[in-house]
């Protein structure tokens, strides 16, 4: 019988030798496992996904984190696990660091938009995120305080605090593209932001309330149907201009409303009797001048005044250097305007080339609560306005409308084979040019001159002092694809003095989506002179009125 102590003996060996190799192998496994496990905490950005992340860290204990030491930003640590001084910083301190910031941030919800109160918020700071998202991992090392301003290219939210009852939001949400590359973007304006949404809503439930109107509104009478213009001193000679066109050339009778702020006004007072001359003809309600009493109404936000409280029923907005090529008073009686009450018409700008910057991910719908539409900005120039059927969307959004689908032409001077695009270009329903409006080189009824040196090339043959500036009309191809419209800005030394802004393309040639008009082809072709011409008979007059309040001759208005 064999010696069970020499078999004993002979075994032993190979069960040390596989007992060390298990060793070596586990020992191998675990240094793998924390090299992987660090890198995999260290990594920018973190490769964990948003739903597990978030599972992750709602998991931790809240009770345990808010008991752990504060959180230490580490910038680019070494990948030293064996390092022993006192400062260093194992991957387990890593992992909960990481954990902890990002259960934080799981607790910050996004900000409510039904609620209809306000609340009292305090900004906490900005939380940058990875990934271009507002939902990406949380870049501790580039938040910031309130009042510094985030980078464009930044990623995050503003981390807002209820001061009353201690709920933390998220406002503000942006992708690295949110935000226009010069826009000042301070989580300071964060709480306010948050807020609007129920300023709106309350807005909502004051015009849902029955027997709500505009000011001025007529419920009861006949339709009025007129234009509403807003001036001030550089517009005087163009809005005279406009009347007199209207009224003389495209004998249109509509009654007209001039809106004005008097502090703008009262360096020339007998600008507004200029006007008042401008419309003799008249044979219906005339012109009457209205003054804007709201400090608040500047600018654009004086032709919103204006539109809300004007005394006609159904509304033509023009701005003052804007005119019709025909009369405008059908649109008042177009299929559109009965069926929405609301006629819009497109500006040059779209969310493929917007300067605007009103992308998909703009601020601009989180404040407003809209959802994101693909279409072209509105123009303001010319508004097609029901008020007394649209009196909440006046005060709001979120009402039907009608825009006109034919897109903006461009007017402008052809030399030497550049072409400078001065006036756009507005369209009817057909598709037919129905506005013009100079944007872009405004009628003053003067010689142009800017500086001693340079004026807006040699005068014109028919010596009047504004220059033409309508010789071609170029217009996009309704067989090109919408999303291929762009219009561009620049400048267009030596032929235009490099002060003046054009729109269009240089080169027309260059693009064959458009086409390109001679003016002298349309039949609107006389219109711009006589512009031209009112525009310095304006100027003329408005000197003959001065002369006379100078030598103390009151004009009453």
């Amino acid at each position: 019988m064999p010696d069970p102590l020499v078999k004993l003996s002979s075994t032993r060996p190979t069960v040390l030798r596989l007992i060390l190799l298990a060793t070596l192998v586990y020992a191998i496994l675990i240094v793998v496992w924390m090299i992987s496990s660090q890198q995999y905490f260290l990594s920018t950005p973190v490769q964990v996904e948003a739903e597990s992340r978030a599972a992750l860290a709602q998991n931790l204990s809240l009770k345990v984190l808010e008991t752990e030491a504060p959180i230490v930003t580490v910038k680019n640590p070494p990948i030293n696990m064996f390092k022993t001084e006192a400062s260093a910083v194992t991957v387990k301190d890593l992992s909960l660091e990481v954990l902890k910031t990002e259960a934080r941030a799981a607790t910050v919800k996004n900000g409510s938009r039904e609620a209809l109160e306000t609340r009292q918020f305090k900004c906490i700071g900005w939380r940058a995120t990875h990934g271009c998202s507002a939902d990406g991992a949380r870049d501790v090392a580039n938040d910031k305080v309130c009042d510094e301003r985030v980078e464009h290219t930044a990623s995050g939210y503003c981390e807002i605090e209820d001061v009353k009852t201690g709920e933390r939001l998220r406002a503000m949400r942006r992708g690295c593209a949110t935000v226009r590359k010069r826009a000042n973007f301070f989580c300071s304006l964060a709480p306010d932001f948050a807020n609007f949404p129920a300023k709106i809503g309350q807005v909502v439930e004051k015009v849902s309330a029955p027997g709500f109107s505009l000011p001025n509104s007529n419920q009861t009478e006949a339709v009025r149907a007129g234009i509403v213009m807003v001036v001030y001193p550089k517009l005087l000679a163009g809005a005279y201009a406009s009347i007199r066109t209207l009224r003389e050339v495209l004998r249109c009778q509509l009654p007209i409303e001039i809106w004005f702020r008097p502090d703008e006004m009262q360096n020339v007072p007998a600008g507004l009797k200029q006007l008042k001359e401008a419309a003799k003809v008249d044979t219906m309600d005339g012109v009457t001048f209205r003054a804007i009493d709201d400090l608040r109404a500047v600018r654009f936000a004086a032709k919103v005044h204006a539109i809300y409280n004007s005394a006609f029923d159904q509304v033509l907005f023009l701005d003052a250097d804007n005119v019709p090529v025909r009369e405008p008073a059908f649109l008042f009686e177009s299929e559109e305007f009965v069926r929405t009450g609301a006629v819009f018409w497109p500006d040059y700008w779209h969310p493929q080339n917007s300067i605007f910057h009103l992308v998909k991910d703009s601020l601009l719908g989180q404040m407003l609560d809209m959802q994101y539409v693909d279409m072209f900005v509105q123009e303001s120039g010319q508004l097609l306005i029901d008020r007394r059927r649209h009196a909440a969307a006046m005060v709001l959004l979120n009402a039907s409308f009608s825009m006109v689908q034919t897109l903006a032409a461009v007017a402008g001077k052809l030399v030497n084979e550049s072409f400078c695009g001065m006036t756009m270009a507005q369209h009817d329903f057909g598709g037919n040019v129905l506005f013009l409006h100079r944007n872009a080189n405004k009628l003053t009824g003067r010689r142009q001159r800017y500086n001693v040196n340079h004026v807006f090339g040699p005068l014109e043959p028919d010596n009047l002092p504004d220059p033409v500036i309508w010789t071609h009309l170029w217009s996009f191809r309704n067989s090109s694809r919408r999303n291929d419209y762009r219009i561009e800005s620049y400048r267009a030394p030596p032929e235009f003095p490099v002060w003046q802004r054009c729109s269009g393309k240089r080169h027309l040639h260059d693009n064959v989506l458009f086409s390109t008009q001679k003016f002298a082809d349309l039949s609107f072709s006389g219109l711009e002179t006589h512009l031209r011409r009112f525009a310095m008979e304006g100027v003329q007059q408005l000197r003959r009125f001065q002369a006379a309040m100078k030598n103390g001759t009151h004009w009453g208005v």
